[in-house]
């Protein structure tokens, strides 16, 4: 059968009530596996997040099939005449008759997503329709029934709008710890920083478990956001001994860079450490992976730095004001404008110093900030405190008295920042190195400031 012939809106609604059928008659018999085997519910901070019983119903679909074509027992005929329809119907999709071919015997083809395949069965197509069905549902299975075929025939339509849907969406996606991101913003270049509870319809939080292990114990994940390249994609469906075609792409060059830059940018505006974690590449949604019965992972994982140590089960991530934001997004929009070029290894340092951890992380910093510093003013004199003093003031004081008050914090800082370097000999060095994160907090406004105004 042609596509242009084939019928979408009599196909979903003839899988839809085929798949009712289904679910009405196989609920015996999920009872009396469970009341066997058992059904672990799992309750996390007041939530079910017990996971569907797919392996369950797998197995039950599968007795069924295998007791009709090799046994004479009648324990899963109520069963077995409710998987047949839906299996026909299924079989009537033009996509999925070319990758069964005429044997009407076979069950099995090959589905490939992005540069990997997997095989499949048409009865793990109707478990990840069961999945997908939303409880409560006015129309029974009508969007799992309109999802699949909107997968199913993204192989066949070439125009431009059959890409317009958010199953037909990947990501790569590098996702960092810092901040609190109520919403999606759109970045601009085809990027965007998305909050985690949109990034898990993309990601699974057990990928997280390598550098986040206490954050998805306690789903403690406010503060858990991603920076993202949407691209779109399509599957291929191929015969069992004939794979498809795998989709090959190259992962964006500056993809990396662009994220780590724009992360630094939020970092020394915000004044917060904001942590790499991971980068995922190639994520389809994983409502689209059930819905082809195929395994969900990302086609590349890079581990960026554990955070497990920092966890605190109990604090609360404050949003960020969506304005912030883009005041940050206008920034970084219009980098190749300012001295952005020239200051980015400078944020970069400043936003590092944000992230050190440890017994001498308070020293640490100022010993980064006076880097920073230093390659912030360009001091050439033979004092460099006075001349990073000045430097400081006439860039930043609004007034005389303000010159006077930053002065003498960039004076204070150098002094904290030589008895870190040369040692507590005496009393004064010692109590100039207790003041280091005074020296921190004061230099840091002073450097932030700085920064942002060079590159307005």
């Amino acid at each position: 059968m042609l596509f242009k012939d084939f019928d979408q809106k009599d196909w979903t609604t003839r899988l839809s009530s085929a798949l009712n059928n289904l679910e009405r008659a196989q609920r015996p018999f999920l009872d009396w596996y469970f009341s066997a085997s058992g059904y672990t519910r799992i309750i996390r901070n007041g939530r079910d997040e017990t996971p569907y019983p797919s392996d369950a119903i797998q197995k039950l679909y599968n007795d069924a099939l295998f007791e009709a074509r090799y046994k004479n027992t009648d324990h899963f005929k109520k069963l077995k005449a409710a998987i047949d329809p839906v299996r026909g119907v299924l079989r009537d999709h033009p996509t999925i008759s070319r990758a069964l071919g005429n044997n009407l015997g076979r069950d099995e083809f090959q589905v490939g997503v992005l540069n990997r395949t997997s095989m499949t069965t048409l009865s793990q197509l109707i478990v990840g329709l069961m999945e997908a069905q939303k409880a409560g549902s006015k129309e029974p299975f009508m969007d799992p029934a309109r999802d699949l075929n909107a997968l199913l025939k993204l192989p066949i339509e070439q125009d431009d709008n059959s890409q317009k849907n958010s199953l037909s969406e990947a990501l790569d996606v590098a996702v960092y710890h810092g901040i609190c991101i109520e919403s999606e913003v759109e970045l601009g270049e085809g990027y965007a920083l998305i909050p985690c509870k949109q990034l898990s319809a993309h990601i699974e939080l057990e990928w997280l478990k390598d550098v986040a292990a206490q954050q998805v114990s306690w789903r403690r994940l406010e503060p858990v956001f991603g920076i993202a390249r949407r691209f779109p994609w399509r599957p291929r469906l191929g015969d069992l001994h004939n794979p498809p075609n795998t989709q090959t792409r190259n992962f964006p060059p500056l993809f990396h860079r662009w994220a780590d830059e724009l992360a630094n940018l939020l970092s020394v505006d915000l004044s917060r450490r904001i942590s790499w974690l991971a980068t995922f590449e190639g994520c389809i949604p994983r409502r689209a992976s059930g819905l082809l019965g195929s395994h969900h992972d990302s086609a590349q994982t890079h581990s960026g730095r554990s955070i497990s140590h920092l966890f605190s089960a109990f604090e609360k991530t404050p949003a960020v004001d969506a304005a912030q934001i883009e005041v940050i997004k206008d920034l970084f929009a219009r980098r190749r404008e300012t001295e952005y070029p020239d200051m980015a290894p400078i944020i970069h340092r400043l936003a590092e110093a944000h992230r050190r951890d440890g017994r001498f992380s308070s020293e640490d910093k100022v010993l980064d900030l006076a880097i920073v510093f230093e390659r912030l003013f360009k001091p050439r004199g033979r004092s460099l405190s006075r001349d990073l003093e000045n430097a400081a003031a006439d860039l930043l004081a609004a007034d005389d008295e303000n010159k006077t008050v930053i002065k003498e914090q960039v004076r204070h800082f150098y002094k904290v920042r030589s008895a870190i370097i040369h040692g507590p000999r005496d009393d004064k060095r010692r109590r100039l190195i207790s003041q280091a994160g005074r020296a921190w907090k004061d230099g840091e406004l002073i450097a932030r400031a700085a920064l942002l105004k060079r590159i307005q």
